[in-house]
């Protein structure tokens, strides 16, 4: 009785195509079903043994979907979501809880048909119900974005036990989004029958199992916290993950300075380090274990989107409303100077939130990209339509004359060597609020390079927990912040761009922009129909958002750089286009 109401259900809906693997955003999926495994994976890779990783800072929550707390890094191995990309797919999703999805050719609905193989930790299978409770709940009681993407949803019919339709709400055009779905099948399952009833918000410290291939097995509150591998793992012989999730146990150590940490890993209580930071890469490797290669440094070049470090302004404080204001700050920063003296010279300048990948934009607009700026022209500078920004070169006193000019004519004037405001006589000053000692140099550096124009930045040093409460409810002045972006930017730059969400703490919109322009061009970005598209989108976007310097362009590098005990892990070949993944994609030797 049940398969005849699900058939007269899909027969009364609209017309859909047959049940398929994968969808894509543009064009076919990279992968067919036919593959046997991913080619960036070791599908013989052995399993068993231990992964000791480490990291800074500390943790007070085991909740990463609600903005209370601080959650533990690691977590999202114990979760599976509806579908997965592949690391060397950026535009599509593959089948994992859900074996098969049938997406109308419009974009306007969507059904799963969930693995009834796909189960919890605790054996429970999961069902279209789960599926259901889980969108409810992260739009009702999870993280802001939860509430931006599910919201578009129109009608969630629950057909049969494994199966499941959303029908979604068109834009004022009529239009369906197009990358809804793709974010739809990165849906995060979570359990109905244990969640039921609790609030959800407020759970932080109880374990919430899921289906992934880790569970938590054991963790200090703030100090650290293993991951057991799950034997019984419903998905391990899968293609997407057939060679991946290879340690028994993978724990994560917090330190609160970089110092002990490295001591951790020369003692040999840690196995590997990312180690972020190029000047201690260069001047910190130098003890025993490296240079009788127990230890191994390795460099990996990559051609994938990098996270790229900028100093943001917070938009709320009044002293940075106007654009010239921020732009002569900007131009203060000496990226020549603190490259060298911070960084031995290994990071590249920043000037697209893109860095590394074919969206950067390079000199004068192309046409299609002017035809997306145009209507904007009295809500951007003139200055995006000219050419893209560049990090200042040549003589400093020449650059340094160019940024005093631009703070005259804002209002700002040099009284007894000091910047004030021409009405108020309020000094130009701020703070630039840091958690990490290695971002101290920085800022001390930058502080001196705005000495010359009369602006006192003040350095303030404080611990985690400040840090992230004042990133959180949005009270600093300026901080450095990590942008990371995808292959396929879509709908989250709407989020990171919002003005409704620009006070909202918790929310994407970190700077607290409030600019309908660059929210229209990020909408732009979110719809584009195709690839070529999507570029052209994404360019006018990144030109507006540096163009209005809402951030002094930063620093990047595109090399990985990797310390691990030689004897105790292996890896797959690294490919440029993927780069590598330790805890999923490596093993362990012993």
């Amino acid at each position: 009785m049940n398969k005849i109401f699900s058939l007269f259900l899909l027969l009364t809906t609209t017309v859909m195509a047959k049940p398929d693997y994968a969808i894509s955003r543009f064009g076919q999926p990279k992968h067919t079903e036919a593959e046997k495994s991913m080619p960036y994976l070791n599908p013989l890779a052995p399993k068993g043994g231990r992964l000791r990783m480490a990291n800074l800072g500390s943790f007070d929550s085991l909740n990463r979907f609600v903005v209370k707390g601080f959650p533990a890094e690691g977590l999202t191995m114990c979760y599976d979501t509806l579908m997965k990309r592949a690391a060397d797919d950026p535009h599509s999703m593959y089948g994992l809880v859900a074996e098969k999805v049938d997406l109308a050719p419009n974009s306007s609905e969507m059904i799963f048909y969930l693995n009834p193989k796909a189960k919890f930790h605790d054996g429970h299978p999961i069902k279209a119900e789960d599926v259901k409770f889980s969108i409810d709940t992260l739009r009702d009681k999870g993280l802001p974005r939860y509430k931006k993407y599910y919201s578009k949803i129109k009608e969630i019919k629950v057909i049969g036990d494994y199966t499941i339709k959303l029908t979604f709400n068109p834009d004022e055009q009529g239009i369906y989004d197009k990358e809804l779905p793709i974010i739809m099948g990165n849906l995060v399952v979570l359990p109905k029958h244990i969640l039921e009833g609790k609030d959800f918000s407020s759970l932080t410290l109880e374990e919430i199992p899921g289906s992934g291939p880790y569970k938590i097995k054991s963790y200090e509150l703030g100090r650290k916290i293993i991951f057991e591998r799950v034997k019984d793992y419903w998905a391990a012989d899968l293609p997407l993950v057939k060679g991946a999730n290879n340690f028994d146990t993978i724990s994560i150590e917090y330190f609160k300075s970089d110092h002990a940490l490295r001591e951790s890993l020369k003692a040999g209580e840690v196995d590997f380090y990312m180690e972020p930071d190029q000047k201690s890469w260069n001047t910190a490797y130098d003890f025993p274990a490296v240079k009788d290669s127990r230890v191994i440094k390795m460099e990996a070049e990559h051609k994938r989107p990098v996270a790229v470090r900028t100093i943001i302004f917070n938009m709320k404080k009044p002293i940075f409303e106007d654009r010239r204001v921020r732009k002569a700050i900007a131009m203060a920063f000496d990226f020549n100077q603190i490259n060298k003296t911070q960084y031995h010279n290994a990071f590249k300048p920043m000037t697209s939130l893109f860095a590394n990948t074919h969206f950067v934009p390079k000199g004068k607009p192309s046409a299609e990209e002017l035809k997306l700026l145009a209507p904007f022209k009295d809500q951007l500078d003139a200055e995006i339509s000219e050419d893209a920004i560049k990090i200042p070169e040549g003589d400093r006193r020449q650059i340094l004359q160019k940024a005093g000019q631009l703070l005259t004519d804002a209002g700002w004037v040099i009284e007894k060597g000091i910047r004030v405001n021409k009405k108020t006589k309020q000094p130009l000053t701020f703070t630039f609020t840091v958690k990490d000692p290695r971002i101290e140099g920085l800022a001390l550096e930058f502080q001196r390079n705005l000495k010359p124009l009369g602006i006192h930045m003040k350095v303030a040093k404080i611990d985690t927990t400040q840090y992230e409460k004042q990133s959180v409810e949005k009270t600093f002045d300026v901080i450095l912040h990590t942008w990371a972006n995808s292959l396929s930017p879509g709908i989250e730059q709407t989020y990171y761009f919002d003005p409704k969400m620009a006070d909202q703490p918790g929310s994407s919109n970190y700077i607290g922009i409030k600019n309908d322009a660059i929210f229209s061009l990020a909408q732009k970005v979110a719809n584009a129909n195709s690839e070529p598209d999507l570029k052209t989108a994404v360019k006018a976007l990144d030109r507006a958002v540096m163009g209005m310097y809402y951030m002094i362009p930063g620093v990047y590098d595109n090399v990985t750089c990797i310390a691990y005990w030689k004897a105790r892990l292996d890896y797959p070949a690294i490919k440029e286009d993927v780069g590598t993944n330790v805890p999923e994609w490596w093993w362990a030797k012993s």
